[in-house]
């Protein structure tokens, strides 16, 4: 059986070559040899693997080009092309780049795809021991999409990232399951406690303990905070508009500054606020952070950034008497079902829902 544009022709040494030569798209593409090029050795592989060519040529790929060759390389190739088609979004590639570049890139990023092995990837795993497991699966969600298009594109045989576990992220226990202690009692030890941690980086000095008040008073995701520029900020108004470009949500929206931050945020020219915080020092400094300020929390159990949100939602319904919508929407949580359609609250409503939050949990010490 023959199948058009596919030839087979035999060097002089004995060895067949399988050649393609087809026309996609209305481009006329010269003859490529995909023996050399995808390992087919007959001409059906060649006539199946052709079909895959057409499709990743469809999808703004170019299948012959040898290069990249390292999987750092390969990365972020294929950064640029989730992005550019807008698979990608909102907090997607910062992300996964971060998570590439401090746990992938330095360990096995320097190698091709085809030369990286179960143990490597075990080496791996290795450091996100300690991250939660929606995080530790990030390495599988990075790699395993990439190592599916090198099978296609004929540069290895099969995904070794299928062969890694993946960690079951059941929903996290209720933070009265995790903290011994009445939670109106924890946010204001941890507000209490901002003054007096110091941290263990001279260069985050100046900036750490605005941090801690900023993500403590609004509860916004710490992710989101640390790319906030002065850019963002609009003194005479005290608020940050933070561009879609990094909420979760895909939209603008506002944020208030807590009369804490004000002076910092206004001494700043330009650039980001939090300059010398790095992400991946979050997780060790939060808890060093709780540590100190001797939350009671149950053997064995954490609090994490995160769960600042969590405090602030849970004492605005509970303790403030906020309607639980207007303190979900200041969460900048999208208004769900019927409701979307009816309620509108203004960014006057959020003010006045923090005013409360704030005062509430602004005590002395010795209250406390």
């Amino acid at each position: 059986m023959g199948y058009a544009g596919i030839t087979t022709k035999t060097s002089k040494s004995g060895v067949n070559n399988i050649f393609a030569r087809f026309k996609h798209n209305g481009k006329i593409y010269p003859v490529k040899n995909f023996t050399k090029l995808f390992g087919c050795n007959t001409e059906k592989q060649a006539f199946d693997k052709l079909q895959e060519v057409k499709i990743l040529i469809s999808q703004g790929h170019d299948p012959f080009i040898t290069s990249p060759t390292s999987l750092n390389d390969i990365f972020e190739d294929w950064k640029a092309r989730m992005i550019r088609k807008g698979e990608w979004t909102g907090f997607t590639p910062s992300s996964y780049t971060y998570f590439y570049n401090a746990y992938i890139r330095n360990k096995i990023g320097h190698k091709k795809p085809s030369k990286i092995t179960y143990r490597d990837l075990t080496l791996v795993q290795e450091q996100v021991e300690h991250l939660s497991s929606s995080s530790k699966n990030l390495l599988k969600m990075v790699l395993r999409p990439i190592f599916n298009e090198q099978i296609k594109l004929g540069n290895i045989n099969k995904n070794v990232i299928l062969e890694l576990k993946t960690y079951k992220e059941g929903t996290r226990e209720s933070l009265e399951l995790r903290v011994n202690e009445d939670l109106t009692t924890t946010i204001k030890k941890l507000y209490n406690t901002v003054e007096l941690y110091e941290p263990t980086k001279h260069s985050q000095k100046h900036e750490l303990k605005f941090f801690l008040y900023f993500a403590i008073l609004t509860g916004t995701r710490y992710g989101e905070i640390l790319k906030y520029k002065k850019e963002n900020c609009y003194m005479e108004k005290k608020l940050i508009l933070v561009p879609s470009t990094i909420t979760k949500t895909d939209e603008d929206y506002k944020v208030p500054i807590p009369d804490e931050c004000y002076l910092y945020f206004d001494s700043i020219e330009k650039g980001l606020l939090f300059p010398n915080i790095n992400r991946g020092g979050v997780y060790a400094m939060f808890k060093k952070f709780v540590n100190l300020a001797n939350v009671e929390l149950f053997e064995g159990k954490v609090i994490s950034m995160h769960d600042l949100r969590k405090f602030l939602l849970t004492i605005m319904i509970r303790d403030c008497k906020i309607d639980s919508v207007l303190a979900d929407t200041c969460l900048n949580h999208k208004i769900q079902g019927v409701k979307k359609h009816y309620i509108n609250f203004s960014y006057q409503d959020k003010i006045e829902a923090y005013q409360k939050y704030w005062d509430y949990i602004r005590v002395r010490q010795e209250n406390v």
